[in-house]
Protein backbone atom coordinates (compact mmCIF):
# COMPACT_ATOMS: atom_id res chain seq x y z
CA UNK A 1 0.00 0.00 0.00
CA UNK A 2 1.20 3.86 -0.24
CA UNK A 3 1.89 5.57 2.50
CA UNK A 4 -0.74 9.02 2.76
CA UNK A 5 2.07 11.05 3.54
CA UNK A 6 3.79 10.37 0.56
CA UNK A 7 1.33 12.45 -1.41
CA UNK A 8 0.50 15.08 0.67
CA UNK A 9 -0.17 18.36 -1.22
CA UNK A 10 -0.73 21.69 0.06
CA UNK A 11 -3.63 23.94 -0.14
CA UNK A 12 -1.71 26.30 -2.71
CA UNK A 13 -1.06 23.46 -4.94
CA UNK A 14 -4.78 22.04 -5.06
CA UNK A 15 -5.94 25.90 -5.38
CA UNK A 16 -3.45 25.89 -8.69
CA UNK A 17 -5.09 22.34 -9.72
CA UNK A 18 -8.29 23.72 -9.21
CA UNK A 19 -7.57 27.14 -11.17
CA UNK A 20 -6.40 25.03 -14.41
CA UNK A 21 -9.31 22.59 -14.14
CA UNK A 22 -10.96 25.89 -14.39
CA UNK A 23 -9.18 27.40 -17.45
CA UNK A 24 -9.31 24.34 -18.99
CA UNK A 25 -13.26 23.75 -18.48
CA UNK A 26 -13.80 27.17 -19.91
CA UNK A 27 -11.52 27.01 -23.18
CA UNK A 28 -13.31 24.04 -23.74
CA UNK A 29 -16.37 25.46 -23.50
CA UNK A 30 -18.01 22.96 -20.77
CA UNK A 31 -18.06 26.00 -18.88
CA UNK A 32 -20.02 29.04 -20.28
CA UNK A 33 -19.54 32.03 -18.84
CA UNK A 34 -23.30 32.93 -16.79
CA UNK A 35 -25.62 34.33 -18.96
CA UNK A 36 -27.70 37.88 -18.08
CA UNK A 37 -30.42 37.50 -16.51
CA UNK A 38 -33.51 39.15 -17.59
CA UNK A 39 -34.19 41.52 -14.30
CA UNK A 40 -30.71 42.67 -15.34
CA UNK A 41 -30.88 43.59 -19.06
CA UNK A 42 -34.09 44.90 -17.95
CA UNK A 43 -32.79 47.69 -15.30
CA UNK A 44 -29.87 48.18 -17.48
CA UNK A 45 -31.88 49.05 -20.52
CA UNK A 46 -34.20 51.27 -18.48
CA UNK A 47 -31.62 53.12 -16.54
CA UNK A 48 -30.14 53.60 -20.12
CA UNK A 49 -33.22 55.13 -21.78
CA UNK A 50 -33.66 57.43 -18.51
CA UNK A 51 -30.25 58.89 -18.77
CA UNK A 52 -30.71 59.50 -22.36
CA UNK A 53 -33.43 61.16 -21.64
CA UNK A 54 -32.24 63.35 -19.52
CA UNK A 55 -29.12 64.01 -21.69
CA UNK A 56 -31.68 65.06 -24.36
CA UNK A 57 -33.16 67.82 -22.47
CA UNK A 58 -30.24 68.69 -20.89
CA UNK A 59 -28.63 69.15 -24.49
CA UNK A 60 -31.70 71.02 -25.94
CA UNK A 61 -31.93 73.70 -23.07
CA UNK A 62 -28.24 74.18 -23.24
CA UNK A 63 -28.51 74.53 -26.60
CA UNK A 64 -31.80 76.88 -26.78
CA UNK A 65 -30.27 79.06 -24.41
CA UNK A 66 -26.92 79.48 -26.17
CA UNK A 67 -28.86 80.71 -29.00
CA UNK A 68 -31.02 82.44 -27.84
CA UNK A 69 -28.49 84.14 -26.32
CA UNK A 70 -26.81 85.13 -29.09
CA UNK A 71 -29.94 86.06 -30.72
CA UNK A 72 -30.87 88.18 -27.59
CA UNK A 73 -33.52 86.11 -25.97
CA UNK A 74 -32.38 83.64 -24.00
CA UNK A 75 -35.42 82.80 -22.10
CA UNK A 76 -37.08 81.84 -25.07
CA UNK A 77 -34.38 79.79 -26.99
CA UNK A 78 -34.79 78.33 -23.58
CA UNK A 79 -37.77 77.65 -23.67
CA UNK A 80 -37.71 76.32 -27.64
CA UNK A 81 -34.66 74.34 -26.77
CA UNK A 82 -36.41 72.80 -23.90
CA UNK A 83 -38.92 71.43 -25.96
CA UNK A 84 -36.96 70.56 -28.77
CA UNK A 85 -34.79 68.51 -26.19
CA UNK A 86 -38.34 66.93 -24.77
CA UNK A 87 -39.07 65.61 -28.03
CA UNK A 88 -35.82 64.40 -28.65
CA UNK A 89 -35.85 62.84 -25.28
CA UNK A 90 -39.13 61.12 -26.08
CA UNK A 91 -38.07 59.74 -29.59
CA UNK A 92 -35.08 57.98 -27.89
CA UNK A 93 -37.94 56.16 -25.19
CA UNK A 94 -40.07 55.33 -28.17
CA UNK A 95 -37.00 53.36 -29.73
CA UNK A 96 -35.57 52.33 -27.16
CA UNK A 97 -38.98 50.56 -25.83
CA UNK A 98 -39.51 49.29 -29.55
CA UNK A 99 -36.15 47.37 -29.10
CA UNK A 100 -36.69 45.90 -25.99
CA UNK A 101 -40.10 44.46 -27.04
CA UNK A 102 -38.73 43.39 -30.45
CA UNK A 103 -35.86 41.19 -28.14
CA UNK A 104 -38.48 40.35 -25.99
CA UNK A 105 -40.64 39.10 -29.51
CA UNK A 106 -37.66 37.46 -30.16
CA UNK A 107 -36.47 35.87 -27.23
CA UNK A 108 -40.07 33.78 -27.18
CA UNK A 109 -39.65 32.45 -30.84
CA UNK A 110 -36.49 30.45 -30.04
CA UNK A 111 -36.42 26.94 -30.06
CA UNK A 112 -33.75 26.57 -27.64
CA UNK A 113 -33.89 28.36 -24.19
CA UNK A 114 -30.59 30.24 -22.84
CA UNK A 115 -29.71 30.64 -26.48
Amino acid sequence: MTDPEQHSYSRADLDRLGEKVAKGRTAAGLDPAPARTRADTAMGDGLRIAIEFVVSVLVGAGLGYFIGGLLGGAVIGLLIGLLFGFAAGLRGVYRGMMAGSAESAEEGTRDEPGV
